[in-house]
């Protein structure tokens, strides 16, 4: 009885019971002037089943290619037009912060230019009396060494 169990066993797992009752697919090659009007192939129904089937499936099977590809390429542009637009805010961001320290800057050295005016006209009036009084005194020596 275990020897009989282990055979039954060992043809299901080798001859799966599903492959004898599918009708395998027949292809008959036939002449003009045989039980056919014309020279060709004869098909049985699931031959022809099986081509229109393969036909259909390889359609559909491209139309969803097809749909993956358009979409992972949409996809691609659409994170590569983040990234430009993502890297556009952030130049105008850094641009508009730049301009900002640059204006206070210039509104910072304008307001110390104003505080302290560069006026030096007490400065050269000074001057301008030391370097007199020094080349009168450099005059009167030069003249008195030449009298002498």
């Amino acid at each position: 009885m275990k020897q009989t169990l282990i055979l039954f066993l060992t043809l299901a797992l080798i001859f799966p019971a599903y492959t004898f009752a599918q009708e395998i697919p027949k292809v008959t090659d036939i002449q003009k002037g045989q039980s056919a009007p014309f020279a060709g192939t004869l098909l049985n129904p699931v031959a022809a089943a099986q081509i229109i089937a393969e036909k259909e499936n390889t359609k559909a099977e491209c139309k969803l290619r097809y749909e993956y590809i358009q979409q992972r390429e949409k996809t691609k542009c659409d994170l590569l037009l983040g990234n430009a637009n993502t890297s556009l805010t952030a130049a105008n961001m850094k641009y508009e912060t730049i301009l900002k320290i640059k204006d206070d800057e210039i509104n910072r050295l304008q307001d110390i230019a104003l505080e302290r005016p560069n006026d030096n006209s007490i400065w050269w009036y000074a001057g301008g009396i030391i370097t007199g009084i020094l080349v009168s005194i450099g005059v009167f020596y030069a003249a008195t060494e030449i009298q002498r």
